[in-house]
């Protein structure tokens, strides 16, 4: 799985990748004292992330999904995480990542 996502990362664009460094670095360097970001430095990551994403096949990106997806790691991980959150701030997270997957995508080489 890990070659997979290097292999994946080799193949993106240098300029997207630069954005993304770029966007982590600043993000870490304006974090509070709890160590969270600000929501315009969020904004930029998940943006770049986006970005990076989009610069690849989604050949590549499928193949990063299902080496990840050979872990099988069993029915009992979903609910378990579910039981440790709200469950209208779950939903609403997944479905803000779905959002943001038909994004990525409909832009995807």
């Amino acid at each position: 799985a890990i070659d997979t996502m290097l292999k994946m990362g080799a193949s993106m664009d240098p300029a997207a990748l630069k954005t993304g460094v770029l966007a982590h670095s600043n993000a870490i360097a304006n974090m509070d004292s709890k160590g969270v970001a600000t929501l315009a430095d969020y904004t930029a990551i998940n943006a770049a992330i986006g970005h990076m994403i989009s610069s690849v096949p989604a050949s590549q990106t499928m193949d990063v999904y299902n080496a990840f997806n050979k872990f099988n790691l069993g029915n009992d991980v979903g609910p378990y995480m579910m039981s440790k959150v709200n469950a209208g701030d779950a939903k609403a997270a997944y479905q803000a990542l779905m959002d943001f997957k038909d994004v990525v995508k409909a832009s995807q080489r």
